[in-house]
């Protein structure tokens, strides 16, 4: 899948506190698309989250929410109000079932700052 690298030295991302665990899907027979209640995972294993942040962006009129997903073994924690360093930032362009247009996901290695470690084995 092609991937667009961002630029993160041209705007700014605040934190809004505010992180939620990814949804897994499973595409049924009729090619629409389920919630299975499961978090889902990357390639390797590693569950994926959605850090919501706000963008400030000199050369644009409002600012804007987004959900940046990363892998991580625990929950990422921002602080609200705080600018956040995301890893690697990329924009991944899919389309969108609904609409047929071209959407944007964003999709980061990582937050900086915050290990990804695999928790020690019991």
């Amino acid at each position: 899948m092609r991937t667009i690298p961002v630029d993160s030295t041209r705007a700014q991302f605040i934190g809004t506190g505010k992180a939620a665990a990814r949804a897994q899907y499973a595409e049924l027979s009729d090619g629409s698309r389920r919630r299975t209640g499961e978090q889902d995972k990357d390639e390797h294993g590693v569950p994926l989250w959605v850090i919501d942040v706000l963008v400030d962006d000199d050369d644009a009129d409002r600012a804007e929410v987004i959900g940046v997903r990363v892998a991580s073994w625990d929950e990422p924690k921002v602080d609200k109000w705080k600018p956040v360093r995301f890893i690697n930032l990329v924009a991944v362009p899919y389309a969108d079932r609904s609409t047929g247009r071209v959407a944007l996901s964003m999709r980061a290695d990582g937050i900086d700052g915050q290990g990804q470690q695999k928790p020690a084995a019991a």
